[in-house]
């Protein structure tokens, strides 16, 4: 299942890369007036809003640019939903976390002896 999940994680980084790449395609061929420097509109994923004011020669970066924030999306749901379910069924527990066993320590004079069974 960690294989699963770590292809599940970088297919959900080259989406965001991608998303990235792709909004600063749309910032460097909208106008000066559309004022998307701030990244605001693009960080709320407004398409709409971005599509007016980006204009026509930013369709194809905003088409590309949608679809990696949508399969970033459904790329971060579905490593959260198998991560769960993979907590899940191995019993939810902690204790694989570290190692419990025990270790043997000298007696020391004068205590009593403890026998581990």
């Amino acid at each position: 299942m960690s294989v699963l999940l770590g292809v599940i994680l970088l297919f959900a980084v080259l989406t965001l890369v991608v998303a990235v790449m792709q909004a600063v395609a749309i910032v460097r061929v909208a106008p000066a007036s559309a004022n998307l420097a701030g990244f605001m509109p693009l960080g709320w994923w407004k398409f709409r809003q971005l599509e007016q004011k980006a204009g026509p020669a930013a369709a194809q970066p905003l088409n590309i640019y949608k679809r990696a924030v949508i399969a970033f999306l459904v790329f971060l749901v579905l490593g959260l939903v198998l991560s769960g379910w993979t907590v899940n069924q191995a019993g939810g527990s902690t204790d694989t976390a570290f190692n419990s066993d025990l270790r043997r320590v000298a007696t020391m004079p004068g205590a009593p002896k403890i026998l581990e069974s």
